[in-house]
């Protein structure tokens, strides 16, 4: 069951991503590197108001 969730969040990233016009691959690249970097830096899937 776990292995479905993990799925389905990662189909969720990349719906969002796809609405929001963002690259999805460009997406995965900044959180990978930030999740090696620091907290701080990862990037967010929330909307900026």
């Amino acid at each position: 069951m776990e292995r479905f969730q993990h799925t389905a969040n990662l189909l969720t990233v990349v719906q969002t991503c796809r609405r929001q016009g963002r690259s999805v691959i460009d997406f995965f690249a900044q959180a990978l590197l930030a999740g090696s970097l620091d907290y701080q830096s990862r990037p967010s899937l929330l909307p900026e108001y």
